[in-house]
């Protein structure tokens, strides 16, 4: 039997992909978080702290055959909130620390962001996986990078172990809680004048498929996970009946800076994202990994405004 420990349970992401496991009759499924659960499921769940050693401790007590990290940085990372770098990077850290250790393990998979690309003037119109991204990094995008470094020390140590890197473009809708989603779902949306990016999301529902794909189908490397197609803000808006407030480059950061007080957080990635935008290229996701979205782009962006409109209770 299986024996698959994922972290970031607490996640609407990660509670939807533990709910789809826990019902598999041969998988015996562990949860780990520092936060309670949004999602109801039936996995054994200990609320840990995932940047102390008290994780590595119980990764190496479950002894497990697969493990789904999908907490890889430190919320703190994610939401721009100020943290020592060794507190963003420690829980990674002891948890790669506890895989070199063990012998069980088969297979790792790995919640990336395609943020690991930053979001540059000089970066290519299309990203690919051995893009080198240019541009002075964001201190998510040194996270990000600084976590896929410690897959590469524990793929030397064991390279029979598969590892599978999955950077997620952003995944958009009501449920997930993020930063961009937030963000884009105000009723007014401060946009920067003059600038009119291009952006790629995922489906919430699609990055559990491709989660749970990954489960299925074991394979090493690093891959780009996102819809097919590309959508530029201005036109995301009009779809969603949102009403965007162009405001000069000052104004814009003080707008931004003024939602994390309505629990809308505004990290740096987040304002080159809506400066330069991101577009990467999913080839790898096709042909090697194996994988295609059910939503595109548009309808991504469509249903979750959609939701938005029909469910004001969705958390």
């Amino acid at each position: 039997m299986e024996r698959v420990l994922v972290t970031g349970a607490a996640t609407w992401t990660g509670g939807n992909l533990i709910r789809r496991l826990s019902q598999r009759d041969d998988m015996a499924v562990f949860a780990v978080d520092d936060r309670s659960p949004r999602i109801r499921f039936d996995a054994d769940f200990r609320k840990l702290s995932l940047d102390g050693l008290d994780l590595a401790r119980y990764i190496l007590e479950v002894d497990p055959t697969m493990v789904v990290h999908l907490q890889s940085v430190h919320r703190t990372s994610e939401e721009g909130r100020r943290a020592s770098s060794e507190d963003r990077i420690l829980g990674s850290l002891g948890l790669f620390g506890a895989i070199e250790r063990l012998t069980s393990i088969r297979s790792v998979i790995i919640k990336s962001d395609t943020a690991i690309y930053g979001a540059s003037p000089r970066n290519p119109s299309v990203l690919a996986e051995t893009t080198r991204p240019q541009g002075k990094p964001s201190r998510h995008q040194r996270d990000l990078a600084e976590m896929e470094r410690f897959i590469g020390e524990a793929r030397k140590v064991h390279p029979e172990t598969v590892f599978t890197t999955l950077r997620f473009a952003p995944i958009f809708g009501p449920n997930v809680g993020n930063s961009i989603s937030r963000y884009l779902t105000l009723p007014v949306v401060p946009t920067l004048l003059g600038f009119d990016p291009r952006l790629q999301f995922i489906h919430d529902r699609d990055a559990v498929d491709a989660l749970e794909h990954a489960i299925d189908n074991p394979i090493d490397g690093i891959f780009n996970v996102a819809a097919d197609g590309q959508m530029y803000l201005s036109r995301m808006l009009r779809l969603g009946r949102r009403i965007p407030q162009p405001l000069p480059g000052r104004m814009f950061d003080t707008a931004l800076r003024a939602m994390t007080r309505f629990n809308v957080p505004a990290p740096d990635h987040l304002k080159g994202l809506m400066k330069h935008g991101r577009v990467t290229d999913t080839t790898r996701m096709h042909e090697d990994f194996g994988f295609t979205p059910t939503h595109t782009c548009r309808q991504t962006v469509l249903c979750g405004y959609e939701r938005i409109d029909t469910n004001h209770d969705a958390t």
